[in-house]
C-alpha cells in the first residue's frame, strides 16, 4: 500500500540501469531512481529511454520512486 502522505510526479527516461532501475530526470532537472514494482513489472517492461513516466514518491526517502505507469504522449 502506498504513503498516503506521498505524491505523484512526471519525468523521463534517461537511463536503463540493472534489476528494474531507471534514472528519470524529473521536469525541474532533478535525476531520481526509478524502480519497478513486481505487479506491475509485465506492463513495464518495454520501458526504454526518452519515454514520460508517472513516479510515486514518499516523504521519507526522495531520491528513489516508485514507477506507476508509462504515459502515453
Amino acid at each position: 500500500m502506498r504513503d498516503p502522505d506521498g505524491f505523484e510526479e512526471y519525468g523521463t527516461v534517461l537511463e536503463l540501469l540493472e534489476k528494474d532501475r531507471f534514472l528519470v530526470e524529473m521536469p525541474n532537472g532533478h535525476r531520481v531512481y526509478g524502480v519497478i514494482q513486481k505487479k506491475t513489472k509485465i506492463e513495464l517492461s518495454g520501458l526504454k529511454t526518452g519515454d514520460k513516466v508517472a513516479i510515486f514518491f514518499s516523504p521519507a526517502d526522495m531520491a528513489r520512486g516508485i514507477i506507476l505507469r508509462k504515459l502515453e504522449c
